[in-house]
């Protein structure tokens, strides 16, 4: 072959070769970037970069920063804000209320099988098995099912010792005494949530303890009246109201039949009262029987 005449297949290889080195040494062709004062030239700032460098920089961060936004998302609250997503506090309420009220739809299957066969019972409408059809009684239903839980037999204990306490604490005869010589002016009536009783006096008239005990308070003014509110001993709660004065402070310990204030002049047309209630392991009780008014 002569040298004047290349293969053409040669030359085009060449041809291609040479545009790549160009490219590629485009790429990595250095940029000098500066920051001149436009008033006097001088240089305040300088880099030198190649595309190269660039393409790599900003991809690279774009990079980083959809990781690290898709990490904050999924591992953090902020996930929670997404559009029907649920938090895990939610699903867990769900899954567990979802229990809850399957145990519930079983326990009154259970009771309603009961009462059928109860009704059945008083109804003389036994069929001749004395057991029944298993029908009627709910798949894997038991007496087991109607027992009482713990919870319930403590409850149910610790009412009947609140009530045994209360009738052999609380003895209208000798412990307590009537806080006024006076009449019966309104009687209690819980269900209107008056919870105790008003008893009217003369002006000036003396209200005494009803029992032994501590003045934890004394709040009001002499225009509008005092309440005192005295903690008895055996654990009842005294509310002594619209007293005109009072000499007790909050901490004095008093006596039965200590003098707790007086009556105050009352409006025209109306006659002085004071209102007592009596509390006795959050129940009130009824003064109207126990002072035997």
């Amino acid at each position: 072959m002569e040298m004047g005449h290349a293969d053409p297949i040669s030359l085009y290889r060449m041809e291609k070769n040479e545009k790549q080195a160009k490219r590629w040494h485009k790429l990595l062709r250095k940029y000098r970037v500066v920051l001149l004062d436009e008033a006097s030239f001088e240089e305040r700032f300088s880099m030198v970069l190649s595309r190269f460098n660039v393409f790599i920089t900003v991809g690279t961060t774009a990079v980083l920063l959809i990781i690290g936004t898709i990490l904050l998302i999924a591992y953090t609250p902020l996930r929670e804000y997404i559009p029907g997503y649920a938090s895990t506090y939610l699903r867990r309420s769900a899954i567990s209320l979802d229990q809850e009220s399957d145990s519930l739809i079983n326990q009154v299957a259970y009771q309603e099988a009961f009462i059928r066969r109860l009704q059945a019972v008083m109804d003389d409408a036994l069929p001749s098995d004395s057991l029944g059809s298993a029908s009627a009684v709910p798949a894997g239903w038991s007496p087991e099912k109607l027992k009482p839980s713990d919870r319930e037999l403590a409850l149910r204990q610790s009412v009947a010792e609140m009530e045994a306490r209360a009738k052999t604490e609380v003895d209208p005869d000798k412990e307590l005494r009537r806080p006024l010589e006076g009449t019966l002016l309104a009687s209690q009536r819980i269900s209107r949530r008056e919870f105790g009783i008003k008893l009217a006096g003369e002006d000036g008239a003396e209200i005494h303890a009803m029992k032994d005990g501590t003045v934890l308070s004394v709040e009001g003014t002499p225009s509008l009246g005092f309440v005192l509110l005295v903690q008895h001993s055996g654990g009842a709660l005294g509310r002594y109201g619209n007293l005109a004065k009072t000499n007790k402070r909050a901490g004095d310990y008093v006596k039965q039949g200590d003098i707790l204030g007086a009556l105050g002049e009352a409006p025209e047309g109306e006659q002085p009262f004071v209102s007592v209630q009596y509390w006795l392991g959050g129940e009130s009780l009824n003064l109207e029987k126990l002072l035997g008014l």
